[in-house]
């Protein structure tokens, strides 16, 4: 009886251990959590401040209400244009790049040709190599072909990515080949395989590919800013770069400026978390 009295003080002893490391866990992750949203919501209550309450008052919510800022911002610049240039690089290259990921992942994964273990390295070789080592003959390159302070000369270098290919070639080298032979012996044609199969497997870790390229595009700043120089064909950051210079002591405005830019990607990171997540992660299974 002692001895089983014993058992049950420990196991009590040992859960209330647990509950105690659990809280502080939580406390820990709650505290890290409010440092990384408070600058967020306090950007939000600042952008329907006047100026002046902005710079002289501590306060959290505004005194006074008021859309002014952001009339402002969508009045003085090429506020539609910028956000129209944003969603069509955006959203093209997130595509293509979905497409060539998929198509160029799946190659790698399950078909056998010469030197392919060579190609694939030199492919990921390519990742050490920094941006600013290309920038200049890339500048060169896109001005030579006429792509130039456009929208097109954006989106052309963005059309495949290096990472997509590694992340979806890892994805399905743990889709099992069997599954595709039987397709094979019951008819299906390789492109069919491919689109009515194996796209659809690879749902999650596509979401993540596209949540990753699209918050990447969106927040481009420095090869935007090389090779777009006329106000109707730059994007949002670039254009928030503009009005730093301009109006260098409005900070109202480049706030209300600064909302515009981080909500859009905010909401989309919401609503698609669980997907980035869960794609992610099967990427890390081994077959």
């Amino acid at each position: 009886m002692a001895n089983r009295a014993a058992s049950v003080d420990s196991g009590r002893a040992s859960a209330s251990g647990r509950a105690i490391n659990q809280t502080g866990l939580h406390v820990v992750l709650l505290v890290f959590a409010f440092l990384a949203i408070a600058p967020f919501v306090w950007m939000l209550f600042a952008s329907f401040k006047k100026y002046r309450e902005l710079v002289t008052s501590p306060d959290l919510l505004p005194h006074v209400w008021t859309l002014d800022n952001y009339r402002e911002v969508f009045g003085r610049l090429h506020l539609a244009d910028a956000v129209a240039n944003s969603v069509v690089i955006a959203v093209t290259t997130t595509v293509t790049v979905l497409l060539t990921s998929a198509m160029m992942g799946y190659v790698f994964a399950k078909y056998r040709f010469y030197a392919k273990e060579l190609l694939f390295a030199t492919l990921l070789a390519t990742m050490m190599v920094p941006f600013a080592v290309v920038l200049v003959p890339l500048h060169i390159f896109i001005a030579d072909i006429g792509a130039a302070d456009s929208v097109g000369g954006i989106i052309l270098p963005g059309l495949w990515s290096t990472f997509g290919i590694f992340l979806m070639r890892q994805f399905m080298e743990t889709i099992p080949s069997e599954l595709l032979d039987a397709a094979r012996i019951d008819g299906a044609s390789e492109w069919r395989i491919f689109a009515q199969l194996v796209v659809p497997l690879s749902g999650a870790p596509l979401a993540a590919l596209g949540i990753i390229h699209f918050l990447g595009s969106w927040d481009s700043f420095l090869w935007p800013s090389i090779v777009l120089t006329s106000p109707e064909t730059q994007t949002l950051p670039v254009m928030l770069n503009g009005l730093k210079s301009l109006y260098w002591t409005r900070y109202d405005m480049w706030i209300a400026g600064s909302m515009l830019t981080i909500v859009p990607v905010m909401l989309i990171y919401a609503f698609a978390s669980k997907q980035f997540v869960r794609g992610i992660a099967m990427t890390g299974m081994k077959g």
